[in-house]
C-alpha cells in the first residue's frame, strides 16, 4: 500500500473507532470491507502510535480512540462528564454492579466498563468480587476496609437487606417467623441465612428451642443501613426508620 494511501486508511479507521468506542476487529472489518489481516496490521500502528487504545473484554478486544491533541479539549470534556456521573452513582450507590450502572446510565456496557478499568488504574475506585462472581464499586477511601465493603455487597442483595431489616424489628426471630415473610423457599431462606451468619451479621440460635436469630452488632448494621442509603432499596422504609430511630 502507497504511504499516502495507508496514512488516509489509517485516519479512516480512527475515525471509525472514534465514533464507535468498544468496536469489535471483525465489526471494524465488516463496515470498513477491509480484510482482517490488513487492518490488524493498522491497529498495531495505531496503538504503537498511542492513537488508539485496547481494552479486553470477555476474552475479545475492543479498540477505543485516543484523544487527538487539536480535538481534545471536547472530548475530554466528554470523558470527564461521563465519569463524573459514573461516581456520582457510585457515591450514592456504593457496591453496585457495572450493569446496573450501565442500566441508569444509559450507558453500553461496554464503555462503562472501559471508564471503571480507568479509574481503576488511576485509583479513583474499587472493585470488589463479591460471592456471586461480579464485581461491585465503591469510591476509593468511602468505606473503611474489606469487611464494610463485603457487608455493603451483600445488604445490597434484597432479601439478604430484607432479612436484615426484619430480624432489627424482630430481635431472636425463628427460621419459621422470617419465612413467613417472604416468598421464598426454606432452603433459598437457609442459604441467605447462613451467608448472614458467616458474615457475622447474623447470630444464628444455639440449641434453645425459644431462641432465633439476631444481629450480632446492630450499632454497626443501623449505621451501614445509613451511610450507604441501603434502606429505600426495600418497601415500607418509612415505618422501618421510625422502629429503628430509638436505637
Amino acid at each position: 500500500m502507497h504511504a499516502t494511501d495507508k496514512k488516509q486508511v489509517k485516519q479512516h479507521i480512527h475515525s471509525v473507532i472514534a465514533k464507535h468506542p468498544g468496536i469489535y476487529l471483525s465489526k471494524l472489518a465488516e463496515m470498513l470491507q477491509m480484510n482482517i489481516g490488513e487492518i490488524q496490521q493498522i491497529i498495531n500502528d495505531l496503538e504503537q502510535e498511542n492513537s488508539i487504545s485496547v481494552v479486553a473484554i470477555d476474552g475479545y478486544k475492543r479498540y477505543y480512540a485516543q484523544e487527538v491533541k487539536k480535538r481534545s479539549g471536547l472530548r475530554q470534556r466528554r470523558i470527564t462528564m461521563t465519569r463524573q456521573k459514573i461516581i456520582d452513582l457510585i457515591e450514592n450507590k456504593p457496591g453496585i454492579h457495572m450493569s446496573k450502572i450501565a442500566d441508569t446510565l444509559s450507558m453500553r456496557l461496554s464503555l462503562v466498563q472501559y471508564h471503571l478499568q480507568k479509574m481503576e488504574k488511576e485509583q479513583r475506585v474499587i472493585a470488589v468480587t463479591d460471592v456471586g462472581y461480579y464485581k461491585r464499586y465503591y469510591l476509593s477511601g468511602s468505606t473503611s476496609g474489606p469487611r464494610e465493603r463485603n457487608l455493603v455487597a451483600l445488604l445490597r442483595e434484597p432479601i439478604p437487606l430484607q432479612i436484615v431489616v426484619y430480624v432489627l424489628r424482630h430481635p431472636n426471630a425463628k427460621h419459621k417467623d422470617i419465612l413467613a415473610q417472604f416468598d421464598v423457599t426454606s432452603a433459598t431462606l437457609s442459604y441467605h441465612l447462613n451467608k448472614l451468619v458467616n458474615l457475622e451479621v447474623l447470630e444464628a440460635p444455639l440449641y434453645a428451642e425459644d431462641k432465633g436469630y439476631h444481629i450480632s452488632n446492630p450499632g454497626e448494621i443501623i449505621n451501614l443501613l445509613k451511610k450507604h442509603r441501603l434502606l429505600p432499596l426495600t418497601q415500607s422504609f418509612e415505618q422501618v426508620w421510625d422502629d429503628l430511630a430509638f436505637k
